[in-house]
């Protein structure tokens, strides 16, 4: 089987001064926010399946100011 990739959810724009393309990495099973301006990338939690990582990717990009210091 080849390489599995990372799955994209979507984006928390204007949050802490940044735009955050939400991700799910299916190897480590990690939900993180990676800066577009700073590359700074953020832990948001973890997920073991596909479905749980979609939901907690709404949830982020739902409630911005659960997740970044300065929410949109």
């Amino acid at each position: 089987m080849g390489e599995v990739g990372t799955f994209p959810f979507g984006w928390v724009r204007g949050a802490s001064q940044d735009n955050w393309q939400i991700i799910w990495d299916p190897k480590t099973k990690t939900l993180f926010a990676q800066g577009a301006l700073s590359k700074r990338v953020l832990e948001l939690g973890k997920s073991s399946t596909w479905e749980e990582a979609k939901h907690l990717a709404d949830k982020v990009i739902n409630e911005p100011g659960s997740y970044f210091s300065d929410p949109v």
